[in-house]
């Protein structure tokens, strides 16, 4: 005689799903993000929107230092931050007449950032036509210690002798231009910059930068900088961070360049992996939720029975 099958119970059934079906859930909603970015809402913190407003409210005619913090072994959490600044740099208008120079202080840099200039970080077509007038890519700058800093912001020269086209740094209308700004006239300084935007995951560095940038000189520089870093650093720039203080903002990991990227408007691998940790979320609630609905389910079920 045929010994009868008991039925499984709805409970029975949500406490034993094929974990195939939970793998295969998990798969989709971490593609989701990768094949079109979402940008799920996420509260802006104060530090990245102090960092994008300080770039977006440049006075006119400003002039921009921009050290393209770029290290391969930590890309996938600092890239998203080089990437979101050059677009915020390449969102201001042409009527506001904001001038970059900028510089590699990596050789990883000298690999990346023209790849960068080609794709993610393409500028608009008003800079390509000005290249020399608008903006100058300098190349690679090496031995910036502190001392090579501090000669660095005394006068250009002392580091760099041409640009990334091997155009002889004094010949460059932009660099002429920029170096008549303050005395001694003809002398790229530290003075001759409004903002100076650099990167680091070293998390002692803050306080070199800020000695020779802020209050080196005489009198004092008084650059005001932005920082980009990991999120380990933290407690070493916050102490530098205020309206008067040399960061004017700050940009810690993946996670604060997925805020500037929302607020940008350029989802890009920093939205990306938010979404992807935002859906992952979502899927390990729903299952946690379905297993407690079977557990309870089931002894709710076993207790009326008795």
């Amino acid at each position: 005689m045929a010994q009868k099958v008991e039925e499984k119970s709805i409970w029975d059934k949500l406490g034993t799903i094929d974990y195939r079906y939970v793998y295969i859930t998990f798969l989709i909603l971490l593609l989701i993000p990768i094949v079109r970015p979402i940008g799920i809402p996420m509260k802006i913190g104060q530090v990245t929107m102090d960092y994008y407003n300080t770039m977006k409210n440049l006075p006119k005619g400003s002039i921009v230092l921009f050290e393209n913090w770029v290290d391969l072994s930590v890309w996938a959490d600092t890239g998203p931050i080089v990437v979101a600044t050059f677009n915020c740099l390449w969102d201001i208008p042409q009527d506001k007449g904001i001038k970059i120079i900028m510089f590699q202080s990596s050789m990883d840099g000298t690999i990346k950032v023209p790849s960068l200039l080609k794709k993610e970080c393409k500028p608009p077509q008003w800079r390509l036509d000005t290249y020399g007038t608008t903006w100058v890519d300098l190349g690679y700058v090496g031995g910036l210690t502190e001392a090579g800093l501090a000669a660095l912001a005394l006068d250009f020269k002392n580091m760099i002798t041409v640009d990334s086209r091997g155009t002889p740094l004094m010949d460059i209308p932009i660099i002429k231009e920029v170096a008549a700004r303050s005395e001694p006239k003809g002398v790229l300084n530290a003075y001759d910059f409004d903002l100076y935007i650099w990167g680091s995951w070293t998390c002692t560095v803050p306080d070199t930068y800020v000695r020779q940038f802020w209050t080196a000189g005489s009198p004092a520089y008084k650059l005001p900088q932005l920082f980009m870093t990991i999120a380990n650093c933290v407690p070493n720039a916050a102490p530098y961070y205020g309206s008067d203080k040399p960061f004017r903002g700050y940009i810690p990991g993946a996670a604060g360049a997925a805020e500037l990227e929302l607020l940008s408007g350029h989802p890009g691998e920093g939205v990306k992996m938010a979404d992807m940790n935002d859906l992952g979320g979502v899927g390990s609630v729903i299952f946690l939720i379905l297993g407690n609905l079977a557990f309870f389910g089931k002894k709710l079920t076993e207790k009326k029975k008795e």
